[in-house]
């Protein structure tokens, strides 16, 4: 699991390097960002056999990364384990501006795709089936 997350932000840095030194006329520059998810008590269901060390006296582990690439208005959802069907929402101010559902049965990458131009403050929830719950905000 830690070497899915490492290998997963190594990807992630190594394209920020291949990206940064690219030529061409967009003058907004780099702006990919890592989102700060937080959550609530309840862990997301993890399909995955094993000892996966829970500890009820800490907050569940978010299995999940999300990377905004303000450049390009795309953030980049990172599931680092199965944790079966989740519900997406992306909203702006109260207004639902996308919104999707997944059944994640591995890790896996989603990447989606904003209007192009948008700017102001978003919101991006993450909701499984089971009642877990991660969100966070970022600004474009």
């Amino acid at each position: 699991m830690k070497l899915k997350l490492i290998l997963c932000l190594l990807g992630l840095f190594l394209l920020l390097r291949v990206n940064a030194g690219s030529p061409g006329g967009n003058d907004r520059g780099l702006e990919q960002v890592l989102i700060q998810m937080t959550g609530n008590d309840v862990p997301f269901d993890i399909l995955t056999k094993g000892n996966l060390g829970d500890h009820r006296s800490v907050r569940p582990f978010i299995p999940i990364h999300v990377m905004l690439d303000g450049s390009s208005y795309s953030l980049e959802v990172c599931f680092e384990q199965a944790i079966g069907e989740v519900d997406i929402t992306i909203s702006q101010n109260g207004v639902v501006v996308y919104s999707s559902s997944e059944d994640v049965q591995a890790s896996m990458q989603k990447i989606i795709q904003l209007n192009s131009g948008a700017s102001g403050n978003f919101l991006i929830e993450i909701e499984g089936k089971n009642g877990a719950y991660a969100c966070g905000q970022f600004e474009l």
